[in-house]
This record gives C-alpha cells, structure tokens and sequence, in this order.
C-alpha cells in the first residue's frame, strides 16, 4: 500500500488565529517560578499544550509534552511565533535561539544535578546547576509574553491572581528553597 507524501499535512490543523495559548500576567509567572524553583515550567507546558490541543483538536497529550519538554519547546516556541504574526501582521523577532538556549540548558541542568547528587564535582556542580535557574526563567518569561501579546492579553489580566492552588506549590517550592539554601550552606562549611 503506497502512501501519498504529498497528501500529508505538516501544518498545523488550526489557523493561527484560532490557537489559543496559556495567558499568565509577568508577575504571577516569576513567582510561581522562582517560587517553586523552576518546577512551575512542567506545569507551564503542559498548560500550554493543552490550550492548543483544545483549540486545534488535533491529537496529543499535553502532560508527556510537559515532562519532555525539551523535545517539543521549539515546536511551541514557533507556534506562538504564528500566532503573534497572524494576529499583528508583523513578523516578531524570532525565539527559536530561545527554544535552542532553554533545551541545552535544561539538558545541562540535569547533567550538573547527576554530577553533584554522585559527588563528582561539588560543590562546583551543584552551584552550576543552581545558576541555569534564571537562564530558563528569562527564557520562558519571554515566550510567555510573546503567547500573551499574540492572545491580546499582554499584561496576561486574564490570569495575575495567586489562587489556592498556587500558594500550595509555593509552600513546597519554600521548602525546597530551604533546603536548598541548606545544601549551599552545608557545602561551604565542609570546604
């Protein structure tokens, strides 16, 4: 059985002003992130990717494209590039390097946290995998706004209050900040 290549579409099956995108104002976006140490960016793409899955019916599974984020952060990054063109007649500034910084820095991050957590390296590798936090803040903070431009929310109203849920996380993401200040402290008296 012979498959027609030219039959098969590459596109993505919704216009591009039809896609919809998660909106989240600029300050609730930092404080869930550093709040919780980066875990805020699965949640992030998966919020995302759910929008656009309701959006364009087409067929996947937001929470796998979450974990693995890296696979799918270009992909994502040229969907709102789409979006933002459709609906503004201009072509932004393209966040493909942005995509390409956040996948090796997410790649290095976990490398660093092997190292360190196996002993090879400490404290160096520990704090280097610390450091590659405000990188991927930076990274998602603008993707996030250029999702929120694209979706005529730009200061993301539609979503700038901390709910319930949120001040759960953030308490988590307290603790892990706790201990992770503990680990830094307890690495510097033992050198």
């Amino acid at each position: 059985m012979a498959v027609d290549i030219e039959s098969i579409d590459v596109e993505p099956q919704v216009q591009p002003n039809e896609m919809e995108f998660y909106i989240v104002s600029q300050k609730k976006f930092l404080i869930l992130f550093l709040g919780t140490f980066g875990l805020y960016t699965v949640y992030w793409f998966i919020k995302h990717w759910s929008q656009y899955k309701k959006s364009s019916n087409e067929n996947m599974w937001p929470v796998m494209r979450g974990i693995f984020s890296i696979f799918f952060t270009h992909s994502l990054f040229a969907l709102f590039e789409m979006k933002y063109t459709n609906k503004t007649g201009e072509i932004p500034k393209s966040i493909n390097y942005l995509a390409t910084i956040y996948v090796v820095f997410a790649i290095a991050c976990q490398i660093f946290s092997k190292l360190s957590d196996n002993g090879f390296g400490n404290p160096i590798t520990f704090y280097l995998s610390l450091l590659i936090l405000p990188v991927s803040c930076w990274v998602l903070y603008t993707a996030q706004s250029l999702a929120n431009y694209a979706s005529e929310d730009v200061q993301g109203e539609s979503n700038n209050i901390l709910t319930g849920l949120n001040y759960f996380w953030l308490v988590l993401g307290v603790i892990f900040w706790l201990l992770a200040i503990l680990g830094l402290y307890a690495t510097a008296v033992d050198m």
